[in-house]
């Protein structure tokens, strides 16, 4: 392995926190990570991705339904429940640290990918996360009329060497790549074989900024206030807005996280928009459509070619979604949406203009001051609380990339939803649920303007510990499908005083009591080590992932612990 790609993996491992088990290893963790994040901007537990030990001929899998990297089949079938459409990519990974580009290796890969979507599936995978990637793959398929088109494939197969367009192997790929189309499977199916260089370059990219081109010829320049460089208003084509909402794989980015509410699925306003579009009244659609809000933090421009870095769309989540789903309709690269572009790096003006742009859906005051003062004033909680870790608050997709920080210690906004609500809701049992799903059902309990900030630092300070704890073997890595009631567990087992509400001072006391206990290493692992004593004696057999789904299982959890308090 030349020098370059070891000391990415060396970094890789760093900032990710994980242990050294082996150059082959290593490099596996690496080369999967490297190639979803590319695939999947939002954040990504590598060991969830990753195949079973000694599984033969896959590394890791990723399935991306919709945007959404889906590792547990909760999430899924809260997406097939709500929203009429969906678009899916399967990816496939094997990594081999030789330099050689090997016809058997190559082989094997394929052979494995055809067994993964046949029925001898179970009999080839037989251990527990493949049969996990299998189930969701088996609903998927099992609701046809729900894909827009057949799901794509890619394959990435992964050396040290150089890549050299050999013939011979292309040869053989082209086989297996027509053994698959022949299943009638697949849209587009896709082979990538990577040597250093490319993985080294997908490396390098996940560091870079959101960044991307496109023609804007239909546009008028908007007289711009202090704290706004440029700003523009105009009509864009969908070809045009095409590169902007997708990736180079045609999946939609990531780039809605600012926006005050997720894609929401078929209500009327969606209905409506899909309606215009499936009649091909594609005349209308600029009309009938308030269109699409960008706010950038930077902008380069030649003419009408536009380069926008740092970007996210304000308003205009649902437009761009359903004309995601109805891309492949004939016509639609014409359809014409109106588009505002607003270049700022001002969080106070982003802000406004979030909340002064989004009225085609009905967006509740709460939601829009949680996305403002109280998710500024929740970072700076962050960045300020002492404490030997320091833990960053991620308001923004990806406002961490460019820092050289471990990735570990970055909380975003989905994962401060889950643990809170784990933690202090007392709801484990429904934060594996899709995250738009969660926060419709959680809305109202969180993220309050009169809400102290401790519940939250605290409730993303014990997730660090424990996912450290789980990272490093303190404990047993089987316990990780149960992080979530153990987060829960851990304030009920440490608190000497009864919970009084968010909005309350003494909520602080209480919870500074937590953080003494989780700053100190060898305290927290003990407390935490004597949950899994809990777990096991509640619960007992932990094969079966569902069991963790069950509210029962959470209120036999915590009468568990209230028991052996009172005695």
């Amino acid at each position: 392995m030349d020098i370059i790609t070891k000391g990415m993996v060396e970094e890789f491992l760093k900032i990710n926190e994980i242990k050294s088990k082996g150059l082959q290893d290593d490099f596996e963790k690496f080369v999967c990570g490297t190639i979803l994040s590319n695939e999947y901007s939002i954040e990504i537990d590598y060991e969830d991705l990753l195949t079973d030990p000694h599984t033969q001929g896959i590394d890791g899998i990723g399935i991306v339904v919709n945007g959404e990297l889906i590792v547990d089949i909760n999430v899924l079938e809260d997406i097939l429940e709500n929203q009429k459409n969906i678009d899916c990519s399967f990816i496939f990974i094997q990594s081999k640290t030789s330099s050689k580009f090997d016809s058997g290796d190559i082989h094997n890969f394929n052979t494995a990918v055809k067994f993964f979507f046949s029925e001898q599936h179970f009999s080839y995978f037989p251990k527990e996360k493949m049969r996990n990637f299998i189930e969701i793959k088996n609903l998927i398929y099992a609701n046809p009329s729900l894909l827009n088109k057949n799901p794509d494939i890619r394959l990435y197969y992964v050396t040290t060497g150089n890549w050299q367009n050999d013939q011979n192997l292309l040869a053989i790929q082209e086989n297996y790549e027509n053994e698959l189309s022949n299943t009638n499977l697949f849209d587009n199916i896709k082979f990538f074989p990577f040597g250093a260089k490319e993985i080294q370059n997908y490396y390098r990219k996940n560091k870079l900024e959101l960044s991307t081109t496109f023609k804007f010829e239909k546009r008028v320049t908007i007289p711009v206030g202090e704290g706004v460089s440029e700003s523009y208003f105009g009509i864009l084509p969908f070809v045009e807005l095409k590169k902007i909402i997708t990736d180079e794989s045609e999946q939609i980015r990531s780039i809605f996280y600012d926006n005050v509410r997720d894609f929401l699925g078929e209500n009327p306003v969606n209905k409506s928009i899909s309606q215009t579009l499936e009649e091909k009244k594609f005349g209308f659609f600029g009309v009938l459509n308030n269109g699409i809000t960008i706010v950038a933090d930077k902008l380069q421009s030649t003419g009408d070619q536009f380069t926008i870095t740092n970007y996210q769309i304000v308003n205009g989540c649902q437009t761009s979604h359903v004309l995601y789903n109805h891309m492949n309709i004939e016509g639609i690269e014409d359809v014409n949406i109106p588009f505002r572009l607003i270049i700022t790096s001002s969080d106070d003006i982003k802000n406004d203009i979030t909340k002064a742009t989004n009225s085609q859906t009905e967006v509740k005051q709460e939601e829009l001051e949680a996305l403002s003062k109280f998710q500024k004033d929740l970072e700076q909680y962050y960045e300020m609380h002492p404490g030997d870790t320091k833990l960053y608050y991620e308001r923004r997709t990806n406002q961490y990339t460019s820092n050289s920080i471990y990735k570990t210690t970055i909380i975003s906004i989905p994962t401060q939803i889950k643990i809170f609500s784990a933690m202090f809701l007392e709801n484990p049992h429904l934060v594996s649920r899709y995250y738009g799903t969660i926060a419709k059902e959680m809305g109202e309990k969180i993220f309050k303007k009169n809400h102290e900030l401790s519940p939250y630092y605290t409730s993303g300070l014990a997730y660090y510990k424990l996912e450290s704890f789980l990272r490093n073997g303190s404990i047993d890595a089987k316990y990780k499908k149960a992080k979530y009631h153990m987060l829960m567990l851990f304030r009920l087992v440490v608190s000497e005083q009864d919970m009084c509400g968010f909005e309350h001072k003494n909520i602080n006391k209480y919870c500074n009591h937590l953080i003494e206990i989780l700053n100190n290493n060898e305290k927290a692992l003990n407390v935490f080590i004597d949950i899994t004593k809990i777990i096991d004696e509640v619960i007992g057999d932990l094969s079966n992932r569902d069991v963790f789904k069950r509210r029962e299982v959470t209120e036999n959890l915590i009468q568990n612990v209230k028991m052996k308090v009172r005695t």
